[in-house]
């Protein structure tokens, strides 16, 4: 029995079963809204089936593990429903609300634009699951400060549960000693911000913090325009970037070493930049990713998708709906898997070199994430490609520079070739996106919101799998 457990686990048959499990189930749950399993009951029920599972190990329990993992996934999106029932019964009236600001706040005309999680309702303090949308009269806040606030509630929109349009501030409360590490991160922020020009360093800081705060309006719709929107958000291709220089450098002492400073340079990336669902997904994966180097082994792409997709949707259900969850996923995907399936198709077993590489991974995660942009947006840029193909082989060297400049400030003539050489790489990329963000005729636009445009997939996927297979059974 011990020799099947081994075999059983090291094949990954039950886990990957209650990953589809808790996929699946999130996906039910909030189609048709069930809420029988909030309690913690059904959790007791689980633990002690996956228990069996472990002792008792039958091919005919994988079956048993998949429905394991949509008791789970009911278990949590009953909690998420009962936060937005419990809400919605507050639409159209004046309500006290605290919270916890989540993410960092948007400045946008004067106001302020930010998001509320472990929401307390009335003077009772009635926790509810859930995030809560708001806008604010300019006031100075940043992320981790508790907020209380008095106002008229709004029906919520997509991950929301409910929106506040300029409620009155009763009490803004910041711990102490405050968020250590945004205070190192503003604090070297601003030592880039000296030695750049404010666009340029906008820019910069977007690429390495993920700070989008500063960037200027214009940039950020051009950005959108072309299809590049993704290089200012923090996620796994920025992550990756950093977490490889620090397990280079810190490799050359030990292995070892590699594994924990990278880890630790992992969980400071994300603390830094904020738990949003995109870096989550990247930072998940990025650890297992370091942990497998150092064990020697290799993660099969699907089942390493599968894995960190379940956690992440135990952690927050809702992530299902989010546009930064789903497109983080699809890019990754696109990258890991159809970026293989191109490359043989092309290449055989040969690997692409620099170029074609480049072009087999834009061209991959932009048509992995192309329906789920229509969707949301109608619009999708004919040159996208393009524009990755001149801006991505040269991110890590703009990340680099804008890093080393804030590290040199204060070195007279060593911070301003350093600062200057940031600013023209940076310059070229603004360049670059204003010029094809010109180029209107190569813009494509459709009603947003059209499910059929995930049929695209079926178009994308069974060419392209008939194809390779058939390719391979010409050389076998």
């Amino acid at each position: 029995m011990l020799g099947k457990l081994r075999s059983y686990i090291h094949q990954s048959y039950f886990i990957v079963a209650l990953c589809i499990g808790i996929i699946t189930g999130v996906i039910l749950g909030i189609v048709f809204r069930i809420n029988f399993f909030a309690s913690a009951v059904w959790i007791g029920f689980a633990v002690l089936v996956l228990v069996l599972i472990y002792l008792f190990p039958r091919v005919v329990f994988v079956g048993v593990a998949v429905i394991v993992g949509m008791v789970l996934a009911w278990f949590r999106v009953s909690s998420e429903l009962y936060g937005q029932d419990y809400v919605r019964q507050f639409y159209g009236q004046e309500v006290l609300v605290s919270g916890v600001v989540d993410g960092d706040p948007e400045e946008d005309e004067g106001d302020v634009k930010l998001k509320l999680t472990d929401l307390k309702f009335g003077e009772e303090g009635i926790s509810v699951k859930g995030s809560l949308y708001m806008t604010l009269k300019k006031v100075e806040i940043q992320r981790g400060d508790e907020v209380v606030v008095s106002g008229k509630m709004l029906e919520g929109f997509g991950t929301y549960v409910g929106y506040m349009y300029k409620p009155i501030v009763k009490q803004i409360m910041r711990p102490e000693p405050g968020n250590v590490v945004i205070k190192v991160r503003n604090w070297f922020a601003g030592r880039i911000s000296d030695l750049i020009p404010e666009k340029e360093s906008a820019l910069g800081l977007s690429y390495l913090l993920g700070m989008k705060t500063g960037l200027p309006d214009d940039l950020d719709e051009n950005l959108r325009t072309v299809g590049l929107v993704h290089i200012v958000v923090a996620s796994g291709a920025h992550l990756s970037i950093l977490v490889e220089v620090a397990r280079k450098i810190f490799g050359r002492l030990s292995r070892f070493s590699g594994l924990v400073f990278s880890i630790i340079f992992t969980v400071f990336f994300m603390a830094m930049v904020g738990w949003t669902p995109s870096i989550l997904r990247a930072g998940i994966m990025v650890v297992l990713s370091l942990v497998a180097w150092y064990v020697g082994r290799k993660f099969a792409p699907w089942r390493i998708i599968l894995i960190v997709a379940a956690f992440t949707l135990m952690i927050n259900p809702m992530f299902i709906i989010n546009l930064g969850w789903l497109l983080s996923f699809a890019a990754f995907f696109g990258i890991m898997v159809l970026g293989p399936i191109l490359n043989r198709f092309f290449y055989g077993e040969r690997k692409a070199r620099f170029v074609g590489a480049t072009i087999i991974t834009t061209v991959s995660a932009t048509l992995m994430t192309l329906p789920i942009t229509l969707y949301y947006y109608g619009t999708i840029s004919l040159i996208s490609v393009v524009a990755n193909l001149l801006i991505l082989p040269t991110l890590p060297v703009a990340m680099g520079l804008t890093f080393m400049t804030g590290v040199v400030a204060g070195i007279p003539g060593v911070e301003f070739v350093v600062s200057w050489c940031a600013a023209k790489l940076l310059d070229f990329h603004i360049l670059v996106v204003e010029f094809f963000s010109e180029m209107k005729w190569f813009m494509v636009e459709i009603e947003p919101y059209h499910s059929q445009v995930f049929l695209f997939y079926l178009v994308v996927f069974l060419p392209l799998v008939g194809g390779y297979l058939w390719k391979r059974r010409k050389v076998v």
